[in-house]
């Protein structure tokens, strides 16, 4: 990850990736992923359990894997959300990465400024990889509209995870999208 920002994001201080008044942006630890563990939403814990994974696991591992980015969202310094990139390939000229988020209710409850920090977040991340990936279940309509909002691409068929249909999302490099079509 080394390229810079285009919009003065990240706005960083000594404890935060960004902070954006009430909210901030924090990498991430084990005791945000076992406090939201218990907190995520219906359709977080539903996805958690179509990638045949639990709540625990699904915010722990991420902590783990070599390379990856795992950041939590504060809302008043309470976990609201964890997310982040997970590499899966990086060469001299191509860096591809599965991107992730699993939040609780009270992103519904303060959505204008996860909306704002979430676009700017992701067009950061998109800025440093040339290939941001993941599936989504098909009927999370509201997920999808978010993604579709974010700039994701989505695939013309089902991908089936577990027995679900589920969509497959992708937003890549103006350079990458040329040569794959």
């Amino acid at each position: 990850m080394s390229k810079k920002s285009k919009k003065g994001f990240p706005n960083s201080t000594a404890d935060a990736f960004h902070v954006d008044g009430d909210a901030k942006i924090v990498k991430a630890t084990i005791e945000h992923a076992g406090y939201l563990q218990h907190r995520l939403r219906p359709s977080d814990v539903r996805e958690c359990m179509i990638h045949a994974s639990t709540p625990w696991r699904a915010l722990h591992a991420p902590l783990r894997y070599k390379g990856a980015y795992t950041w939590t969202g504060l809302w008043k310094n309470e976990p609201v959300c964890m997310f982040g990139v997970v590499p899966f390939m990086e060469t001299d000229d191509f860096a591809g990465a599965t991107i992730w988020m699993l939040g609780s209710d009270v992103i519904d409850g303060n959505i204008r400024p996860f909306l704002r920090n979430s676009k700017l977040m992701c067009d950061w991340i998109a800025e440093r990889y040339d290939l941001i990936e993941n599936v989504v279940p098909i009927d999370h309509n509201k997920t999808l509209k978010w993604l579709d909002w974010l700039g994701f691409a989505f695939g013309e068929e089902a991908t089936i995870v577990n027995g679900y249909s589920c969509v497959r999302f992708v937003r890549c490099d103006e350079a990458i999208e040329v040569r794959f079509q």
